[in-house]
């Protein structure tokens, strides 16, 4: 990339820049561990047209050339209000982007990014909701370590409240094996106290391959693919696990997944008035570009002011990748609303899905 130097990061300059100003300043830092400042040498290519590389570029100083694949370039420079945003976000990329002027950029790890801002923004929510329906006996910070899974955010709302409440506690000591390699697998578990190991054979040697703690779950592989348990489970110390039967996991978990639409469906139910557009990424995201006549909502304010909503309405839920799509879908069938996800999100759209459909 003909990088220069690197320069240790300082949190403190990063507020201006969208969505990393959403994050607290402890889940900012997780995100950016091990990220530093790039200093980028002129006429060096940062993004080729079509890359599909797992990185969003900041651009803190400098100028940069974007070339769209007609070979009409746009220069962007460090003070424009485009550059508050990630360069070229969508994956595959639809620009070759070069250094015209010497830069300094910031590359995080696009996934970790999402990661944290879908637990920033939906973790208040989702608790409250789900504290105010469950038994007052049951363990909230436990309940809080399950919501950071995102096997719940894939689930129906009211799935996700069947199954805490379907879950049978389970007394365990250290040593005691839970699950024996080979196996029939009826169950899968949470683990509320205590760790556990998980060992399997590999080149006939017997080795521990996994480490599990509170909050953890296993023995769902077996339940999906209705096949013998691949990996011993022992526990490390004295314990409480949730068990899940497979009855339940079969109708709460493996069946049942929240409704998702493509961008071509979605996009006719629009056309047809069966449905409306409902952004839920940040205001800023939602002011620089989205899809036309979309309804905008943030994830955060979802649980409050989803009210403002008519109930009849069907609302195809749509933010960058879908990930956020998929809470809002969650916090909204919590109320009765009728929701569905844009499958893969926005940075799924072609450019000229792009150049038709956003402003």
């Amino acid at each position: 990339m003909g990088i220069m130097m690197t320069t240790t990061l300082t949190i403190d300059v990063l507020h201006n820049f969208t969505p990393l100003n959403a994050l607290s300043e402890q889940r900012l830092k997780d995100v950016l561990a091990g990220c530093y400042v790039e200093t980028i040498k002129p006429q060096t290519t940062l993004i080729n047209y079509g890359d599909c590389d797992d990185k969003a570029i900041f651009l803190l100083s400098g100028q940069l050339a974007l070339t769209d694949y007609q070979g009409n370039t746009t220069i962007l420079d460090a003070l424009d209000s485009a550059a508050n945003y990630p360069i070229i976000p969508s994956k595959p990329r639809q620009f070759t982007v070069t250094a015209q002027k010497t830069c300094n950029i910031l590359a995080v790890n696009q996934q970790k990014l999402q990661d944290a801002l879908l637990w920033e923004q939906s973790l208040g929510s989702l608790a409250k909701t789900l504290f105010a329906q469950l038994p007052a006996h049951m363990d909230k910070d436990w309940v809080l370590r399950l919501l950071e899974s995102r096997v719940f955010y894939c689930l129906p709302p009211l799935n996700i409240l069947e199954l805490l409440q379907a879950l049978q506690s389970i007394p365990v000591l250290k040593d005691q094996k839970i699950i024996s390699l080979g196996d029939m697998a009826d169950c899968c578990y949470f683990i509320k106290e205590g760790k556990a190991k998980v060992c399997q054979s590999i080149d006939g040697e017997y080795l521990t391959v996994a480490y599990l703690g509170k909050g953890a779950f296993f023995g769902e592989e077996g339940l999906l693919s209705d096949a013998p348990r691949n990996a011993d489970v022992v526990m490390l110390e004295d314990g409480e696990l949730m068990r899940l039967d497979k009855k339940h996991f079969d109708r709460l978990l493996k069946k049942p997944t929240l409704q998702a639409l493509s961008f071509a469906l979605a996009q006719q139910q629009v056309d047809y008035q069966e449905a409306v557009w409902l952004d839920v990424r940040l205001a800023e995201e939602y002011q620089q570009s989205h899809l036309k006549d979309a309804l905008h909502l943030a994830l955060p304010d979802v649980r409050l002011k989803a009210r403002q909503l008519p109930l009849s309405q069907h609302y195809i839920i749509c933010c960058d990748n879908g990930q956020r799509s998929a809470a809002a879908a969650f916090l909204l069938g919590i109320q009765g609303y009728n929701a569905t996800v844009l499958m893969g999100g926005l940075d799924e759209l072609s450019s000229q899905e792009r150049e038709q459909y956003m402003v």
